[in-house]
């Protein structure tokens, strides 16, 4: 365990840090202080040299617990979910799922290319396939995931697990830089249809301007929102938990269960919930970028240099390859970049990273089907990892 400057129990430092990022990374997306370079990548940049550096607690060392982080996935997460959603529409989330569950599939199946091309360029011993099986796994529906895999190949107390978990974390953090980098590179951006949502161009969601003029309307339209959304999280949370003790379903349901109840609230009372939607969403995204924060806390580089080269190649085949074939049959089926981006985070990093990202990208439409092709992968992804190291075995 390395020494840091903030302590792992100094959580109220710690938490200062991760929202002193976030802010950084809204004010300067407000005044375009980064250029093309998007509010949410310089975020996850700030906490990521913090982290390296070694100024703030590592999150993806596994030596450590951390009280800020646990604050963040726990509660800050799922209460941001029901902020981003307000304003969701049924008819439009069918529309909108439809296309980015087709290119989610053609991520999983990039995925698994590249997992199966890593398989015989890096040999790792006789458990190189239950390598790629995890890495199938988890990227195409998450940690859960990854654990199911490594449980069900008997993976978990081998040597090389330990590293394969250590790369898994910091180096898809690091493909989540990427992603977030993408949209600032012009020659690429060109290259790729702009997204249209409801006939116009999309707005920057870091640039819509709050109406209200009145304090006092302000603060009650900020109290009621995130009342709805503490009520349909706790609400949430009961029917996660009965759920699991009445059945065998030991996958954490709660995000979805929470998307399925903002939106039937969404869609019984849209006179109600659209009086609040501006403050709500950007209330919500303030959450979203303290999350995003967090995750630029778990990009510790010394942590990933220190692991095998081998299994860091490994992962970085198996993503490249599965970006090069979303990137390509992307722009073949005539995708924008924004949708391309937002199904091959929802592959790696699953709906807690999908939906910011497409809340970042303005995408407001977009949110809701980015957790469901998300919440997919927790159904596919176990059964892909397994099925093909069981073929490459």
């Amino acid at each position: 365990m390395t020494e840091t400057w903030l302590q792992a129990d100094q959580t109220v430092l710690v938490i200062a840090f991760l929202v002193a990022a976030a802010t950084i990374g809204i004010v300067g997306d407000r005044y375009r202080w980064f250029g093309n370079l998007s509010g949410i990548l310089i975020t996850i940049l700030v906490t990521a040299i913090l982290s390296t550096i070694h100024v703030i607690p590592s999150a993806s060392d596994p030596s450590l617990d951390v009280p800020a982080y646990h604050f963040v996935y726990e509660f800050l997460v799922p209460i941001s979910i029901p902020l981003l959603l307000f304003n969701v529409h049924l008819k439009k989330i069918v529309r909108e799922s439809g296309r980015l569950l087709l290119l989610f599939l053609i991520g999983s199946f990039g995925v698994v290319i590249g997992a199966v091309l890593s398989f015989f360029l890096f040999p790792l011993g006789v458990e190189s396939f239950k390598v790629a099986a995890v890495f199938i796994g988890t990227y195409t529906g998450g940690s859960v995931n990854f654990m199911a895999v490594a449980s069900t190949l008997d993976f978990i107390q081998s040597p090389l697990f330990t590293t394969v978990a250590t790369v898994d974390n910091v180096f898809t953090n690091l493909f989540f830089l990427l992603l977030f980098l993408l949209p600032a590179v012009a020659k690429l951006r060109n290259q790729y249809v702009p997204y249209i949502e409801d006939g116009e161009e999309k707005a920057d969601a870091g640039t819509e301007k709050l109406t209200d003029k009145s304090a006092s309307v302000l603060m009650e339209k900020l109290a009621v929102s995130l009342l709805i959304s503490l009520l349909v999280v706790a609400s949430g949370s009961q029917l996660n938990t009965l759920i699991q003790s009445y059945t065998e379903i030991t996958v954490d349901l709660e995000i979805l269960i929470i998307t399925v109840l903002i939106t039937i609230v969404a869609n019984l009372f849209p006179s109600l919930l659209s009086k609040y939607e501006s403050v709500a969403f950007q209330l919500g995204m303030i959450m979203m970028f303290v999350f995003l924060a967090t995750i630029g806390a778990a990009c510790d580089l010394s942590v990933m240099l220190s692991a095998s080269p081998f299994i860091l190649a490994f992962a970085a085949v198996t993503l490249g390859i599965h970006l090069c074939i979303i990137l390509l049959v992307g722009k073949w089926l005539k995708f924008s970049l924004e949708e391309i981006l937002i199904a091959s985070i929802a592959n790696a990093g699953g709906p807690s990273v999908a939906a910011p990202m497409a809340a970042n990208f303005g995408m407001k439409k977009a949110v809701t089907p980015a957790i469901l092709i998300s919440i997919l992968g927790y159904v596919i992804g176990t059964f892909l990892g397994v099925g093909t190291g069981l073929i490459l075995s």
